[in-house]
């Protein structure tokens, strides 16, 4: 009873306060009219009054993307792409249409009601480049590195320029929300998306996903995390389910958007297609109520991926706020009104539908100040450009460097510059569309490899002449490596949405000139000159090299963006000192770790009741494809580690053109107050020198790791921090970093479901930290730790460390 007087009491308050128009007030006096565009309110305030404007129309409306395919009388308006007509002309433009914005039959844009100001939402897909919003005509945008490369910086204030740009470069197109950061982890190398995804390593996957999302927010974009959860591969994505186990779930593959939800506050999360343990994502109240809301705190709003809802009701109820699709298919006003009428769902449960996401348009300004026009003038682009070569020279892996065959010099006069035009007849950018020839980012340059070189070439006064082959005669290029001083090999593979890849080798591809091989170009080479051959990999990951002990150098690259030819280049000849550090395992064969058996991945089919087969509806005739996570935590390094297993290059693994060494480990306990106890260790301050020990200036990205106490039950260490410093030859620094107990990855921590073999209910449990003997490792991959250290911890805590825990670093 006390409660319901509160509650009339509090909306009697913010109508009466509704009713006074401040002095200083905004909005040329809309508030009378309107009392939610009062700006003296919170934006709690202004969406319970907007709200109760509202009709139910009105609402169903707002719940769902519009295609923007009729004109204001509603009618149907049919346009054929690359045509004109009087709708894309304008004459017939819908509420909230941008000047200057061509139709683009996406539906990334949830249609604004004029007459109550709220305007319309547009969205642009996320990736490394800002590209495929709510217009057809694509900005001028930076082309970055592909995320595996951004990742293998381990560096967090390169992330943060990466959200940055991002988020700039997003306001100047008009739109209100970047559709990313991808946070899915690469648990095994076929993954047809890996190249938008992080790592393998939760840790650091949050951590950068953090910068980034930070990055982006900051310039008043909303961010909409991607894709919750089970997203681990592109092979019949819409119809097939995972079958994760509690522990791994909390531990791995939830823990990246747990860190950011808490220490980022990001406006949206996607909900993604698999059916998670038995429950689809977008429908299931398991992953965005006991999980995402409830121990988390997040207070935005989610939105389905395109068709990944199954059930209105079920969708509703789990908290999917809005439903993207080319037009809406459950969130119609006819099933949602079918619903109502049979008291499925309630007037309630759609207003919180929407609360949520108007809190976020008005706290992000985007429901006073509309983005009402194109602001191309915000950007400079040669900066923006600069920064993302510095991230693809940074991100870059030197794997090989026998007898330090690099950096070149002004010694070699020739230089065959060999690989199918993909990858070394023009810059590598990452695919941005679900088509064999990749759609990319429309950048105002781009520096093929070839321009690169001799860019360096000459800025160094050498006298050196490259000479490009495109492989597609590999009798023509085994010649040309043969009579060339160094040869140069970029190679690379082209997986994209829908599509896993079909092999860790290097597939041929349908290119506009036919199609180009580069199996036989690689052999050719081999037989030709490989003892001076340095082979570039232009990969989304894990690549299986054969030829490896043929070499004496390989570079992996990534997808290095609009500055491949200037940043590559860079590298080989030393005006960059390689820095980057792998950020997933290269393992030894096609199938080892994860991805062992055909039923971790792809999986196999089962006869669920669900419907089965490639797309969005499925085949009609197949059983559910379902991938089993039987590894558990044994995935990535900690697999490798866990059986006693050799990869080719472990994780955090990257040469130097110089020397680092490690010294001088000293953990110290912090106390502080847990448990209401003062002098609770609250965590530790772990510190070690690192000695620059060669000729050569360079970064190196130092790596901490834990292993817990036995009783955690984990199968090895695990990454709990990294710092990235620059040392002149022969200098040193201490680095100290701290690692606390309350942080948002649960450091010291471990998951304990509360029923282990029940998947469906694999957010119930808690985290538990051991008391006993903790081991710091400190080195420059998880393979290489030559620093570690026992330290005994009694933290003193209750098992329940969810309490009291609230979100850190709010963006308000």
């Amino acid at each position: 009873m006390l409660k319901r007087i509160n509650l009339i009491f509090m909306t009697a308050i913010i109508l009466l306060s509704s009713l006074v128009i401040p002095a200083n007030a905004e909005n040329g006096g809309t508030e009378g009219t309107k009392p939610w565009m009062n700006t003296q309110l919170s934006a709690e305030e202004r969406t319970e009054l907007l709200l109760d404007a509202m009709t139910m129309e009105q609402k169903m409306q707002q719940i769902a993307i519009s295609r923007f395919n009729e004109n204001d009388k509603g009618e149907p308006v049919v346009i054929k792409r690359g045509g004109t007509s009087k709708y894309m002309n304008g004459e017939f433009a819908p509420q909230g249409t941008l000047p200057g914005c061509e139709f683009q039959d996406t539906g990334r844009q949830i249609k604004g009601i004029e007459e109550l100001g709220i305007p319309t939402v547009r969205m642009t897909n996320g990736g490394t480049g800002v590209k495929g919003g709510s217009c057809h005509n694509d900005p001028l945008a930076t082309g970055l590195p592909s995320t595996p490369g951004l990742a293998a910086t381990f560096d967090r204030e390169l992330n943060y320029e990466a959200g940055r740009i991002l988020g700039e470069e997003t306001r100047a197109f008009a739109h209100h929300v970047f559709l990313g950061p991808g946070m899915n982890l690469i648990r095994h190398p076929y993954g047809g998306r890996n190249y938008e995804y992080f790592s393998e390593d939760p840790y650091l996957t949050g951590t950068l996903a953090i910068e980034q999302t930070k990055g982006i927010q900051d310039q008043g974009v909303q961010v909409q995390l991607k894709h919750m959860a089970g997203n681990e591969q592109e092979t019949e994505r819409w119809t097939m389910g995972v079958q994760v186990p509690s522990q791994a779930m909390n531990e791995l593959y939830m823990l990246p958007f747990e860190m950011t939800v808490r220490d980022a506050d990001p406006a949206s999360v996607m909900c993604s297609f698999p059916d998670v343990n038995g429950t689809y994502a977008c429908d299931s109240s398991e992953l965005l109520q006991d999980a995402l809301r409830g121990k988390w705190g997040f207070d935005g709003y989610v939105m389905s991926d395109r068709r990944a809802i199954h059930d209105t009701v079920a969708a509703i109820k789990a908290g999917t706020n809005v439903e993207l699709d080319w037009a809406p298919q459950y969130y119609t006003q006819e099933k949602i009104q079918e619903a109502l009428d049979a008291g499925l769902v309630t007037v309630d449960d759609i207003d919180n539908l929407l609360r949520p996401r108007y809190i976020k348009m008005i706290e992000f300004g985007h429901m006073d100040e509309p983005f009402d026009k194109f602001m191309p003038e915000i950007v400079d682009p040669m900066a923006n450009g600069a920064t993302a070569r510095k991230m693809a020279e940074e991100g870059s892996v030197l794997l090989k460097n026998d007898n330090d065959f690099l950096p070149l010099d002004g010694e070699p006069k020739s230089i065959a510059l060999i690989g199918i035009d993909t990858f070394a007849g023009e810059a590598k950018m990452s695919p941005r569309s679900v088509r064999d020839d990749n759609d990319y980012v429309v950048t105002p340059y781009t520096v093929t490899p070839q321009e690169g070189l001799e860019n360096v070439i000459k800025e160094l006064g050498y006298n050196t002449k490259v000479t490009y082959n495109n492989g597609s005669d590999p009798k023509a290029a085994a010649k040309l490596a043969a009579e060339s001083d160094v040869v140069l090999l970029m190679v690379g593979d082209n997986p994209h949405e829908t599509v896993d890849r079909e092999t860790l080798g290097f597939p041929a591809l349908n290119l506009k000139s036919g199609l180009a091989e580069q199996e036989p170009v690689i052999d050719a080479v081999m037989e030709a000159n490989p003892e001076n051959t340095v082979v570039v990999l232009k990969t989304s990951g894990t690549s299986i090299m054969p030829w490896l002990d043929k070499v004496p150098a390989v570079l992996q690259a990534w997808y290095p963006g609009m500055e491949d030819g200037n940043a590559v280049a860079n590298i080989l000849y030393g005006k960059v000192n390689p820095s980057g550090k792998l950020p997933m395992t290269f393992g030894a064969t096609e199938r080892e770790a994860a991805f062992a058996t055909e039923e971790q991945y792809p999986g196999t089919r089962q006869d669920t009741g669900k419907v089965g087969g490639p797309g969005p509806y499925g085949d009609g005739k197949s059983d559910q494809l379902i991938a089993k996570y039987t590894e558990g935590l044994e995935m990535g390094y900690r697999w490798y580690e866990a059986n006693n297993v050799k990869p080719v290059f472990p994780f955090g693994y990257g040469l130097s053109y110089t020397t680092f060494e490690y010294d001088d480990l000293k953990v110290k306990k912090v106390r502080g107050e847990g448990n209401g106890k003062k002098d609770s260790i609250s965590g530790i301050d772990v510190s070690f020198t690192i000695t620059n020990t060669g000729d050569v200036a360079g970064k190196e990205a130092a790596q901490v790791y834990l292993t817990l106490p036995n009783e955690a039950g984990q199968p090895t260490k695990r990454l709990v921090n990294f710092e990235k410093v620059y040392l002149e030859p022969g200098e040193s620094e201490q680095v100290t970093v701290r690692i606390n107990h309350a942080d948002s990855n649960h450091p010291f921590s471990y998951f304990v479901p509360e029923e282990p073999n029940n998947l469906a209910n694999w957010a119930d449990g808690e985290w538990a930290t051991a008391d006993g003997k903790y081991r710091v490792h400190v080195g420059g991959s998880s393979a290489d730790t030559p620093l570690e250290k026992d330290v005994p911890l009694n933290f003193k805590l209750s098992k329940d460390e969810n309490k009291g825990k609230g979100k850190g670093n709010s963006r308000k």
